[in-house]
């Protein structure tokens, strides 16, 4: 006799938003020394999402569009961010970095600004250790970062 399994049809969604800490409008432009900070939800549905388990990992990376650093913003996630064991509840996630402004600072900023790429990175992880195929990434705005010399 066989074996019934289910159908499993799988749907996900994926988000970011960018803020200042003590700014103002835009959140794209930010001077160079300043806290900010991104917010990723995310979500996971479809028909039995339930059944699939596993850990996500979050990364957030800045690529700079043309001289400048290359960063990766892992070490400024909540804590809680990291191995979100899923099923959740209700198929629905989130994380936040608080980045600080020691990150980008006036050191990094030539005169004209300096232009980074904002790219989240989800990856799925199954019980077992594996590494899945299941994954995501947002591709952000460009954020400028800028220094008053005065």
């Amino acid at each position: 006799m066989t074996f019934e399994t289910p159908n499993i049809d799988l749907v996900g969604d994926i988000s970011a938003k960018v803020h200042e800490h003590g700014g103002v409008e835009p959140t794209t432009i930010i001077k160079a020394g300043t806290p900010w900070s991104v917010h990723i939800d995310w979500e996971l549905k479809g028909a039995n999402w339930h059944m699939v388990a596993g850990n996500w990992h979050v990364h957030v990376n800045l690529e700079s569009i043309g001289p400048g650093p290359e960063v990766s913003l892992f070490d400024f996630a909540d804590p809680d961010c990291q191995n979100q064991p899923l099923p959740s509840p209700t198929g629905e996630y989130s994380c936040h970095f608080d980045v600080p402004g020691s990150v980008i600072t006036a050191n990094n900023v030539p005169h004209q600004g300096l232009a980074m790429k904002l790219v989240v990175l989800l990856t799925y992880v199954d019980p077992l250790g594996h590494r899945g195929p299941m994954a995501a990434y947002w591709e952000g705005p460009v954020l400028q970062f800028y220094e008053d010399e005065h």
